[in-house]
């Protein structure tokens, strides 16, 4: 653990109950009972569902955080993700599937209403991507498309 300024650390706990994993952090916990499901009905988020609302929540809050400091309007602020995973028959250990499954690409549409225009619209927006920590961990695999809408 580094104590300096420039370094956050965080602590999780993962506990294998029944067919479910628990992870804890200090103060909650959550549940997952599959890494992912290819089943349209599940109600319960997996590991997968997860990881995309991480991404897909961190970039619209952080955009309300930028255009609350710089007192900027935001307005009816939605995003749609659509996720690409290579070989999901490795997944499901169909038998003559030898690649392992990969996120190919994660596709985020932003939709909001704002004030901004031309360059400013673009800073805000620059902004947003560099302040956003999952995003830039894993840039290289997410696309976003900031949509505004009238």
């Amino acid at each position: 653990m580094n104590d300096d300024i420039n370094y956050f650390s965080k602590s999780f706990r993962a506990v294998v109950f029944d067919e479910d994993v628990k992870v804890y952090n200090e103060k909650t916990s959550t549940s997952v009972d599959q890494a992912i499901s290819f089943d349209s009905e599940k109600d319960e988020f997996t590991s997968i569902d997860l990881f995309v609302s991480s991404i897909v929540s961190e970039i619209l809050l952080t955009m309300m955080k930028v255009a609350k400091k710089r007192g900027e309007i935001l307005q009816d602020i939605e995003a749609k993700a659509d996720l690409e995973i290579s070989n999901p028959m490795y997944l499901l250990n169909v038998i003559g599937y030898e690649d392992p499954g990969l996120i190919e690409k994660l596709e985020v549409d932003v939709y909001f209403f704002s004030f901004l225009e031309g360059e400013k619209l673009d800073e805000f927006l620059d902004e947003v991507l560099k302040r956003t920590l999952i995003y830039n961990t894993f840039k290289d695999k997410v696309k976003v498309n900031f949509k505004t809408v009238l």
